[in-house]
Formats: C-alpha cells, structure tokens, sequence
C-alpha cells in the first residue's frame, strides 16, 4: 500500500472559489488600459499560463504594443484591488489542510497565478504555517497543461509522483496532474463532474467537506 505523502493544490478555484473576480479583472483592466478583448475570459482558458491567456484575449497585434509582462502585472494588481476583502476558504479546506499537517503530509500550492497572486491568498486565508512549497507561474516557463508546475512543486517537497495526489478545478490542471504522473482530486467550482473525469479525475468533489487524509489514502490506492 502506497502512503500518501504530499498534497499539490490549484489555488484559484481550488482553495478559494475566485473565478469571477478573475473575470470581472480582465474585462476592468482591459476598459482601463483601452484594450480590446477579441475572446473574453472562460472556462478553457482556466489554467493556462496568463502569457498565453493574454495572447488569446488580445491577439497578437494588440500584445506588440505592451510587454507581456506589463499586462499581466496590471491585470494582476486590479485583480487583487477587488478580490481583497472578499477572500474565503473554500469549505473543508482548512480542516483538510491542519490535518495534513498534524499527520505529516506536505502541502504544496502549485498554481498558474504569479507570484504576487500566491502570496496574496496564502496571507489572505493564513496558512502560510500549513504550506511546505508554492510553485507559481512566475516559476515556471511552462503553463498547465504542461505539468511543469507540479512536477516541480514535488520535487521540492522531495517526494515521488505516486506518492502524492494533485488537488485542481481546470480541465488544464486535470490534465497537468495525470501528466505529472499523480492521481488527481477535482474540486467542481468550475467545471463538471464528466470533464474533469475525462480529463483523468479519479474522483470528484463540489468542495472539502468531507475529504480527509484517510480518504485520500483510499483513492491513492483505488
């Protein structure tokens, strides 16, 4: 029987239930900077690298006139303006956390956001005591459903791919996860319980309520 070792979570969507503010961001900031959005913000989009969400959103002519790293710093900042004072844990998640904690489980975020964004919902929910390793986009050079991410955040933590499981709420993630090599958790936030489990969810959840580390054990072995 394999031990579960370590946690690897999505962040937006996963720990907190934040899309909206991702959305209603984009659409802010575009109206601010005088930008033209060809593709508005949706769910396939979710997870992706915002390097490539941009190029999408804006095309590729608009993104000459900026650097992609401007944009992203805007968008962020006016995100972070209008999520702040609304962050809240998605249910369970805190129980979940201090119990993977208690039981020596290691905690991992590994998300798309930057690194700005990570820190910023790691202080606004306070667990930072409860997280070993963050990954965020800023880390990396590839975005979901590259499995870059992941696979770096369990490689800090020092473990094996089977020894862990990876916690997310994108098709994209879902995706990131199996190619990383672990068994995947789906949090339903935003996508439905079919695509997550074509994508290659071994199981599915609308939050944490009733997950706990035994039952996870569980599905690491199913």
């Amino acid at each position: 029987m394999t031990q579960l070792k370590g946690l690897v979570f999505d962040m937006d969507g996963t720990l907190v239930d934040n899309l909206e503010y991702h959305f209603i961001s984009f659409d802010e900031y575009a109206r601010r900077k005088g930008l033209t959005l060809l593709e508005p913000m949706s769910l396939k989009l979710n997870g992706m690298h915002s390097d490539d969400v941009f190029r999408t959103m804006l095309g590729e002519e608009q993104c000459k006139n900026y650097s992609l790293d401007e944009l992203n710093r805007g968008k962020e900042e006016v995100y972070r303006e209008m999520y702040r004072g609304h962050i809240e844990p998605l249910a369970g998640i805190m129980d979940l956390l201090r119990e993977a904690k208690e039981r020596g489980v290691k905690c991992a975020i590994g998300s798309s956001g930057c690194r700005e964004n990570v820190e910023f919902i790691i202080d606004g929910l306070g667990i930072a005591d409860l997280i070993d390793v963050s990954i965020s986009g800023s880390d990396v050079t590839h975005g979901k459903p590259h499995p870059e991410i992941f696979a770096t955040a369990i490689e800090r933590m020092r473990l094996k791919p089977e020894e862990c499981i990876v916690v997310e709420d994108a098709v994209n993630g879902i995706l990131a996860g199996v190619a990383a090599g672990c068994k995947c958790l789906a949090i339903t936030t935003t996508s439905t319980d079919e695509a997550l489990t074509n994508a290659g969810a071994t199981m599915c959840a609308k939050d944490f309520a009733d997950i706990t580390i035994d039952k996870l054990n569980q599905m690491l072995n199913s």
